[in-house]
């Protein structure tokens, strides 16, 4: 590696420290190396859209304020966001999806519903911890529940 390179690794290295430059080099990399990446962000501009959260290819779910001014018209704005996200689940072969939750918790379960449904893919969940942290959680609920010892009532 040249000294310029160094350098300039090393200067990034100082100004967001060893975490956020590893995840930002790892998003770099997620998007030059042909890996089928998706994340899905909700609501985008209700926080803020770090590029912490640009993995792959980003797909903005839907954006601002949604109308939940009635019963009917709550469900008309999930359902035009959620045939947005089927359209794009739709247009490729994934192989990991993140999903950014910052808008209504309903329309992230929707959304990790529908993508799992369409992809048969366990989104991995972007966690606002506080504090600028985030956390990739990953869990795997079919292992869970066939991990479960209680038998369903029938």
């Amino acid at each position: 590696m040249n000294t310029e390179m160094k350098e300039l690794l090393e200067e990034c290295l100082n100004k967001l420290g060893y975490d956020k430059l590893k995840d930002e080099l790892n998003r770099v990399l997620s998007l030059h190396n042909g890996e089928e990446v998706l994340t899905i962000i909700v609501n985008e501009g209700v926080h803020p859209h770090a590029s912490v959260h640009d993995r792959g290819e980003v797909y903005i779910a839907s954006r601002g304020n949604l109308d939940f001014s009635s019963k009917e018209t709550s469900e008309e704005e999930f359902k035009k966001v959620l045939t947005g996200v089927a359209s794009k689940l739709k247009s490729k072969i994934w192989k990991k999806i993140y999903l950014v939750p910052f808008g209504p918790s309903v329309l992230a379960m929707q959304i990790k519903l529908l993508v799992y449904r369409i992809s048969h893919i366990e989104t991995i969940d972007v966690l606002h911890a506080g504090n600028g942290v985030y956390y990739d959680l990953e869990i795997n609920q079919r292992d869970i529940a066939i991990s479960s010892d209680i038998a369903p009532r029938i």
